[in-house]
């Protein structure tokens, strides 16, 4: 999914259905672009596309140092969980959820 204005992109994000859950592999905002909600609504819409495709769960996994991404997550409904799928623990990595 992109955000476009004037045929620029400006934002993007994509999820990878699992079957039980869907986990969301990218999202990026420009930097010119931040702090305009951007990830917010972008974030709504992965998973409006998610709910509108039967999935339930949302899981991610992103770094310790994204703490821009992490609280929006949070302010989202994401909340902490284990590794999931193929993924591993690890000291930069943090793995988050929310059931839609």
């Amino acid at each position: 999914m992109t955000a476009r204005v004037d045929g620029i992109p400006l934002a993007c994000g994509a999820g990878l259905d699992h079957g039980d859950y869907v986990e969301l592999k990218y999202m990026y905002v420009l930097p010119a672009c931040r702090g305009m909600g951007l990830g917010k609504q972008m974030l709504e819409a992965l998973e409006a596309q998610v709910r509108k495709n039967g999935g339930k769960l949302v899981r991610l996994e992103t770094g310790t140092a994204q703490t821009e991404s992490i609280e929006l997550y949070e302010r989202s409904g994401y909340r902490r969980c284990p590794p999931f799928g193929d993924h591993h623990a690890r000291p930069g990595s943090i793995f988050m959820e929310k059931p839609l």
